[in-house]
């Protein structure tokens, strides 16, 4: 029986694999590596986005979009659509596969998976949550301590929003060396795991890396690669305080940090799978590196994912598999596919059964057998949702469509640019027909989904009640 190595990482940019040849700046020699020896999909999008909803859909095979479960969510922050726990009535990645004989591990510092409320460790054998990442509750100290002024625009206010910088400078302050980094550290995990599994065949593992969410904050020489010599007193890390648009020389080194992060990351997947051949594990394994969805890095005039899944920078995810064997190594996939894909395609390359699924099994694709599994595209991120051809993307609010609507000519404007919705309605009309044949009904619509509400993580509350007080609340 063969393996199975998963590796999501969070924010990644489909276009920061330099083998892929659209980035010809980024370095990734390890994912350029692996790219070759794998089957790169080259239209991959997520189906329902952001963190939570493509996970979901990703180790259950099943469509989160659109949004139709109103489970408890007490006590967990964030609250947005479809922000929950995986289906109790979904089986798992690993819990099919455990029933079918195999060792199952879980590393993660994605620690929106292990809060309140949340089940994503359900069917491990083995599982690890990495601390510290972004606003993870989990360091306290002297907030006098707090080098706010490193990571924020000069004038930047300090607020009650200040909490995720000041829970993030926490966390990672006893920092020395690369390998205190969280994302390291979970590769680090998984590595432990690679060398107890090698006994305990077959195995599926399941690496969850933050990396490289924001805040872009990678060891100061991956950034320097792309910025050299950024001598400011502070270092824009993303996600802090906005950035003077007329300061491009900021922007840069903003842009910097997710690079060299990117970077960082693909230095930490090469340990991963110089483990996997040093134990001997590459023939008998299938491996997936895949991201959860993209980012804006001032394309459109922000850094992050503030506009949702409108461009594909936001909505496109990186997908590689690698065979076992290297089977049909290097392919190319133009045929669209998405995240949910994934569990069926995978458990047949394994030979493994399992109830039918929402996604698609690509294999045929891989194979060469067919060339498309389908023609059109729908993903789902909050009250936004898009729909995607090779022609043309349309994009609205689903709740309330009118007049935000985004249309972009794929062919003429890859980079979409220009909304030419005023100037294409029956193109719109067309688009907005197909996502009402897909709900079920016409918009506005109405999801059983339950609305994001307002949420206060307890660490936020804290900040705002005991630490922060009259110096930053009310000044």
């Amino acid at each position: 029986m063969m393996n199975f190595i998963l590796i999501c990482l969070d924010t990644y940019r489909a276009d920061c694999v330099r083998a892929r040849g659209r980035n010809d700046v980024i370095q990734s020699p390890n994912l350029d590596a692996f790219a070759r020896q794998a089957v790169t999909f080259d239209n991959a999008f997520g189906e329902g986005q952001p963190t939570l909803q493509f996970r979901q859909a990703l180790i259950t095979g099943m469509r989160t979009f659109p949004w139709k479960h109103q489970f408890d969510t007490r006590g967990l922050w964030l609250n947005s659509m479809a922000w929950h726990k995986v289906d109790p009535a979904c089986d798992t990645l690993a819990e099919i596969l455990q029933r079918n004989g195999y060792t199952t591990g879980f590393f993660a510092d994605t620690y929106h998976m292990f809060k309140p409320t949340q089940n994503y460790h359900r069917g491990f054998t083995s599982w690890e949550f990495i601390r510290g990442q972004e606003s993870d509750n989990w360091r306290l100290g002297r907030i006098d301590d707090v080098e706010w002024e490193k990571y924020t625009p000069p004038g930047t206010e300090k607020s009650a929003d200040a909490h995720r910088l000041i829970q993030y400078l926490l966390n990672s302050r006893d920092r020395k060396r690369e390998e205190d980094w969280t994302s390291a550290k979970t590769f680090l995990a998984a590595i432990r795991f690679l060398e107890d599994a090698q006994h305990n065949r077959p195995f599926f593992l399941w690496v969850d890396c933050f990396d490289p969410h924001e805040p872009w904050d990678p060891p100061k020489k991956y950034a320097d690669l792309y910025c050299p010599g950024w001598n400011r007193p502070w270092d824009p890390i993303a996600g802090f305080g906005a950035i003077d648009p007329a300061d491009e020389e900021a922007r840069a080194r903003c842009r910097a940090n997710f690079y060299g992060e990117c970077t960082f990351v693909d230095k930490w997947v090469g340990a991963l799978l110089d483990k996997v051949d040093a134990l001997g594990l590459t023939d008998e394994t299938l491996v997936v590196v895949c991201s959860d969805h993209g980012t804006e890095l001032y394309e459109h005039g922000v850094a992050g994912k503030g506009l949702n899944c409108r461009h594909r920078n936001n909505s496109e995810i990186l997908l590689m598999m690698r065979l076992p064997g290297r089977e049909h190594a290097g392919r190319r996939v133009e045929g669209f596919v998405q995240n949910h894909d994934v569990l069926p395609t995978a458990l047949d390359v394994l030979g493994v059964e399992h109830k039918p699924v929402d996604g698609e099994n690509l294999s045929p694709l891989i194979t060469g057998q067919t060339d498309s599994v389908r023609d059109t595209l729908v993903t789902g991120w909050s009250r936004n949702a898009s729909v995607r051809t090779r022609q043309w993307s349309w994009s609205a609010n689903w709740q309330d469509p009118e007049p935000d609507q985004f249309l972009f000519d794929q062919v003429n404007d890859p980079g979409e640019h220009k909304n030419v919705a005023a100037d294409r309605p029956d193109v719109c009309a067309d688009y907005r027909k197909t996502l009402e044949h897909f709900l079920g009904q016409s918009l506005p619509a109405t999801l059983k989904g339950r609305g994001p509400t307002a949420t206060i993580g307890p660490r936020q509350l804290w900040l705002q009640k005991h630490a922060l007080g009259r110096r930053w609340i009310e000044a």
